[in-house]
């Protein structure tokens, strides 16, 4: 485990006040857990907005169950849209950005229970109107 000083630990704070914890985390390459920065930012007095979620999952404070797979997939897709905002982005990266948010997306869905794709039903009036029509040509022939 790590030892960091105390300006080490306030500028983890103060930046995570500013951009969020995962960010902030990102960025400094430190702490190890999200739940040792939000520790940090209380230490400090930070107030950092955090959705329901993260806090319940932070406070539980288990790995990988349902809710921090959740977690993981909506920074995945923060993550994803931050980078979308690059005006160098090639089409190629582009592509890799959106695949990325689809997978995410498709991933809570599924921990949610829900479908993960869509298949359009076809619409067979058309087809069923000429059966209709041709059967009754039919019909219509037996009976002479």
């Amino acid at each position: 485990m790590a030892k960091y000083s105390e300006d080490e630990r306030r500028a983890f704070a103060e930046l995570a006040g500013d951009v969020g914890l995962a960010r902030a985390k990102r960025e400094l390459q430190y702490p190890s857990s999200w739940s040792t920065g939000k520790k940090w930012c209380e230490e400090f007095g930070i107030e950092i907005e955090l959705d329901e979620l993260k806090a319940k999952a932070a406070s539980f404070n288990s790995f990988y169950e349902e809710t921090e797979l959740r977690i993981i997939q909506q920074d995945l897709i923060i993550r994803a849209l931050e980078l979308m905002d690059d005006t160098n982005l090639t089409p190629a990266e582009l592509d890799k950005l959106a695949a990325t948010i689809k997978k995410a997306t498709d991933s809570i869905q599924m921990l949610r229970g829900k479908a993960t794709s869509r298949t359009a039903v076809e619409d067979t009036t058309d087809v069923d109107a000429l059966k209709l029509y041709d059967d009754f040509q039919k019909s219509r022939a037996d009976g002479e």
